[in-house]
């Protein structure tokens, strides 16, 4: 549920995001999601593995940090 309300708030805020970015929202979303609720969280090299190599690594950073600010790091829900 955490991973659908982050997208629901950039749905809101982005309404015109292109469908493209769709990849990059999701493995963004469910990996904050995933280090907010899990104590055992995977690292961001592991994310790229999970991403079936869609991703390089240094991309998985930089969703991440571009979805943190996106929500104004504000990862509780």
């Amino acid at each position: 549920m955490t991973i659908l309300r982050g997208l629901e708030l950039l749905k809101a805020q982005f309404p015109t995001a292109p469908d493209s970015s769709s990849h990059h929202l999701f493995i963004s979303a469910f990996m904050l999601a995933s280090k907010v609720i899990c104590n055992n969280m995977y690292l961001n090299k592991s994310w790229s593995i999970v991403a079936q190599g869609m991703f390089q690594l240094q991309e998985i950073n930089q969703m991440e940090r571009e979805m943190c600010q996106y929500l104004e790091w504000e990862l509780n829900v």
